[in-house]
């Protein structure tokens, strides 16, 4: 989990900073409170249904923890001692409570969330719904009933029912303000948003949502035509921003709808003024902490299915990578770096893997070898660039010259192999011929050096015999008749000798 980002600040600062940074936290939460109480208060449950400053003080422990807990305090004390005029240690129990109940649920919420981001994983969710909000409220709720029965007596009955409602304002106010303030405070790392700028579509649905909620709340007499229930169908539009836009779009628009419905009941419009609504603002309590809820878990289910699409793309790729840097190396492996054309390794394996095909059709198959002429006498008049464009010269020629199922690689420093599958003695013969010829065609090049000695090669050509059992066999005869082309004056073709 990240610092608490005003941690540092405190730390680093002098103890001015730390009585300013409570003062302004005291300030807020009576201030707050102090509004609630004056426009919510009407609505029963003292100090009122929905208790904004809960918001305040669970985004104060998280971002600022213990610290800034004794503006919590005062703040709470002013408000319900001064303001609502309850006795000193009725408003001193409940202040404690106020306190403790946030820090409790931030501490409980930091050591059940995930260290990637609270609203980015649903375990995250769920640790600040059961610590901020569910645990946060239990505390202030029954530090509050308490507190009231210090007051005056209370029976099973009120006890039960103020607790209840105590839990509600509490979860209200805190799903209220908590996860906007985190939010556009920058308190949480967001979850990633889509890759996509919002849609007409999504803009429509997003202002129509607002003027939907501003219809039902705002314009006299509309909001009372409408059922209390159906006011929730506004989680539809706002699912929608949540999983098409981003968290903090859906907040804000969560946010609006939550104010506009609180105004709008404190005035006395809006469904919510329905005959069967007992309590018009916990109503609207009970809806902010559903559409919250709501909001939150999509959230959170949909960034970790977007993050795992993420590393499952980026594991593909590094995995594509891997294949393609195997089967480069492969290739490097089975490819002569001079001419381009198969190694020795790669002749041997797929010569193999022809010769065995052969064998077991029945076909015939022929080899042809060839060592080039002189090339000791080539490289040292014209220089190893003289021998090394030799090579890479003839290496194109014959791959202009053999057919694509042919098999052709350098096998040695001046030797090249040709395996011919299903052509037997004679054609390789004729073959070998128009390969001799278009060798010899070619003279070699160098800068500035004369008397250069003739590029030529000397050809054996063998056919397989049904002893054969690798291409080591074929490769022997053709060296023979190789050595026997040279010992008969080079630049020729032999075949050799049938048994």
């Amino acid at each position: 989990m990240p610092n608490p980002w005003l941690l540092p600040w405190l730390a680093s600062g002098s103890r001015a900073r730390w009585v300013v940074a409570n003062l302004v936290v005291a300030t807020l939460y009576a201030g707050l409170g102090a509004i609630v109480g004056r426009f919510f208060g009407a609505y029963g449950l003292f100090p009122a249904p929905i208790w904004l400053p809960a918001g305040i003080a669970c985004v104060v422990c998280m971002v600022g923890g213990a610290g800034l807990l004794p503006g919590v305090f005062v703040g709470s004390c002013i408000v319900n001692w001064l303001v609502f005029g309850s006795p000193l240690h009725v408003a001193a129990a409940m202040s404690v409570s106020n306190a403790a109940g946030p820090w409790i649920g931030a501490v409980a919420t930091r050591f059940l969330r995930p260290p990637s981001g609270l609203f980015t994983r649903f375990i995250g969710v769920v640790g600040f719904i059961l610590g901020s909000v569910v645990l946060h409220a239990t505390v202030t709720a029954a530090g509050g009933t308490f507190a009231l029965a210090l007051g005056q007596p209370l029976s099973t009955e009120e006890v039960y029912r103020t607790f209840w409602s105590w839990w509600l304002c509490d979860s209200g106010g805190t799903f209220f303000f908590a996860p906007a303030l985190l939010l556009w405070l920058g308190a949480e790392r967001t979850p990633h948003a889509v890759d996509r700028a919002p849609s007409p579509l999504d803009t429509l649905v997003l202002l129509s949502t607002i003027a939907a909620a501003a219809l039902l709340f705002a314009v006299p007499g509309l909001g009372r035509l409408v059922r209390p229930d159906a006011v929730f169908l506004l989680t539809v539009p706002l699912s929608w921003i949540t999983l098409r836009i981003s968290l903090r779009a859906a907040y804000t628009l969560l946010t609006l709808i939550c104010i506009t419905a609180t105004v709008g009941t404190v005035i006395g419009e809006g469904p919510f003024h329905a005959p069967s609504v007992v309590n018009p603002l916990q109503s609207v309590s009970l809806m902010t902490v559903l559409f919250a809820m709501d909001a939150l878990t999509l959230i959170a289910l949909t960034s970790e299915r977007r993050e795992a699409e993420f590393r499952l793309a980026r594991t593909q790729g590094t995995l594509k990578r891997a294949v393609a840097r195997t089967e480069m190396l492969r290739r490097e492996a089975l490819t002569d770096p001079l001419t381009g054309i198969g190694n020795r390794r790669f002749f041997m394996a797929n010569a193999g893997m022809a010769l065995e095909r052969a064998r077991q059709a029945n076909q015939r198959l022929s080899l042809i070898l060839l060592d080039l002429d002189h090339f000791k006498q080539l490289n040292d008049t014209g220089g190893h660039a003289t021998g090394d464009a030799a090579l890479q010269a003839i290496a194109q020629t014959l791959t202009g010259l053999v057919r694509s199922e042919d098999i052709l690689a350098r096998i040695g420093g001046e030797e090249f192999a040709v395996v011919l599958p299903q052509i037997g003695l004679a054609g390789a013969a004729e073959i070998a011929e128009r390969l001799r010829r278009a060798v010899a065609s070619l003279a070699p090049q160098s800068r500035g050096t004369a008397n250069l000695p003739p590029l030529t090669a000397s050809f054996g050509v063998t056919e397989r015999w049904p002893a054969d059992c690798t291409i080591e066999d074929l490769l022997r005869r053709a060296d023979s008749a190789v050595y026997a082309a040279k010992a008969k004056g080079r630049n020729r073709v032999e075949l050799a000798a049938v048994l």
